[in-house]
């Protein structure tokens, strides 16, 4: 017996088979993402012969194209070279870096312009600083796998170098292991939101170790791992309405076996709540802190702060910004010829100094000769040694505040704080208050901003240091991240 109902559905199902449609090249491209156009971060560069190489980066749109693979040329890589978007310096003259897509031969070109040191050191200043000045920066890590430190300050004391002591001490803030030292599992926190730490080492270069504790039992150790997790600040808040919040900014100087410390202090003020909350009344409270110790790890402060202005409390600098005259922050100090010098930032990133021809700690004996209401300049982490019977300070300012144009930087318009537009800046003086800006630094080649110098003279190997910290940027993120992640070193020889 002729089953009908299996000849209908073979007869349905080969028809329905014959009907759809096979699947073939053509259909693969109608679903293919072109590319319509390649764009490059800079279509301009000038680069230093012997200097660092500069990266070009690429956006291929639309951003899912599907095939996003492209070539890099350089119509002359005798004096431009390019590998993968980096640029090298290979001689003199003119060069066109030039990205091609495979995809629809899209393309997209950057003029570069190589000079040497003779053309580099004959341009008026500011200029660009690096090897044609005999600045060597080898882009090393010294300390680093922190959640964001910095201002990183170094000392080197000279008895302990014996080959058994640590003679080079490193003290350096901020966040640890987490966001403000916040308290996460076991790891306990600490008061406050910024902390100060400690490093030492035997040479320079390192390793670095840093002071540190096993929170489950108190023993102290020093980490030779840099494991951020065990770190032990030396210096933490205090609950008062000025130093409640914050404690930052260490400059430290050696003297008669005793360690000075200028610090940054930040309160919460009369309120009780950090000024960047929404309901915070009167702003933050700042003033600058002093503190003494034999050993760099435990620490006297002062009674009271060594700078801060008269109005400091309870005043609400937010809503009144053009009557506040406070701020004191960032502190430099040096000891010249029996008198205490410091160089601080105050009322909003100007520049203020105060002497002290007495107590380092007594807070009466410091004398502000030029404060809120007077300050020397526009200046941000001012840092300064004097060397021969020359002043040099090095901070991170925006450039532009100097009137420097650097069309190398990458500028991001997802960014308002412009935080790439600062760099190291260079400044010399004859006395310590009439400062003339000599020149700035170009960041280090896997960053878009190096930041928070620190200088040092190695009288060791009789150099100069500049300790600094690279900012994230867009390294890990879409977004522009201004943190920092490691601490770094430049250096150049006197000799």
């Amino acid at each position: 017996m002729i089953d009908m109902k299996k000849i209908i559905f073979f007869s349905l199902f080969s028809t329905a088979l014959f009907l759809v449609p096979a699947c073939n090249d053509d259909d693969k491209d109608d679903k293919k993402v072109t590319v319509t156009h390649v764009t490059l971060n800079k279509t301009e560069i000038t680069m230093l012969l012997g200097g660092d190489n500069f990266i070009l980066s690429e956006v291929v749109i639309p951003s899912n194209a599907t095939d996003k693979t492209v070539t890099w040329a350089s119509d002359y890589p005798e004096i431009a070279s390019v590998n993968n978007g980096v640029v090298t310096a290979q001689s003199v003259g003119d060069a066109i870096i030039t990205i091609k897509t495979n995809d629809g031969n899209k393309t997209a070109n950057c003029k570069v312009t190589v000079f040497g040191c003779d053309e580099q050191t004959s341009q008026n200043i500011p200029r660009v600083l690096g090897v044609c000045d005999g600045w060597i920066r080898n882009e090393k890590n010294l300390i680093t796998n922190f959640y964001s430190m910095y201002q990183p300050e170094v000392v080197y004391i000279k008895v302990w170098d014996d080959g058994e002591r640590y003679p080079y001490l490193m003290w350096f803030f901020a966040w640890a292991y987490t966001f403000e030292n916040t308290p996460l599992g076991d790891y306990p926190g600490f008061p406050g939101s910024d902390a100060i730490f400690l490093a030492r080492a035997k040479s320079i270069e390192g390793p670095w170790e840093i002071y540190s504790q096993k929170h489950d039992t108190g023993e102290k150790f020093w980490d030779k791992s840099q494991n951020p997790y065990y770190w032990y600040p030396v210096l933490t808040c205090q609950d008062v309405w000025y130093d409640d919040y914050h404690v930052g900014d260490p400059s430290v100087i050696y003297k008669d076996g005793v360690f000075y410390m200028a610090y940054s202090a930040m309160g919460c003020d009369v309120d009780g709540i950090p000024g960047h909350l929404s309901e915070d009344t009167d702003g933050s409270s700042s003033c600058i802190m002093g503190a003494t110790s034999t050993d760099g790890i435990h620490w006297t402060r002062s009674s009271a702060p060594l700078l801060i202005w008269e109005g400091e409390k309870g005043f609400d600098e937010k809503n009144n910004y053009a009557n506040y005259f406070g701020g004191h922050q960032r502190p430099s100090i040096l000891y010249e010829d029996g008198k205490w010098k410091m160089w601080y930032d105050v009322r909003f990133n100007r520049l203020g100094y105060a002497e002290n021809e007495g107590d380092f700690m007594n807070p009466n004996d410091w004398n502000e000769i030029h404060s809120g209401r007077n300050p020397i300049m526009w200046a941000v982490d001012f840092d300064v040694i004097k060397l021969g019977d020359t002043y040099y300070a090095y901070g991170d300012p925006y450039i532009d505040w100097y009137n420097i144009v650097d069309k190398t930087l990458n500028v991001y318009p997802d960014d308002p704080s412009r935080w790439s537009t600062r760099q190291i800046v260079e400044y010399q003086s004859k006395d310590g208050l009439n400062w003339k800006v000599t020149g700035w630094f170009h960041p280090d080649t896997d960053y878009d901003a190096i930041q928070i110098p620190q200088v040092f003279h190695d009288e060791k190997d009789d150099r100069v240091c500049i300790f600094y910290a690279t900012q994230r940027g867009k390294r890990y993120t879409s977004w522009y991240d201004w943190r920092w992640d490691n601490i770094r070193m430049m250096y150049r020889y006197l000799k």
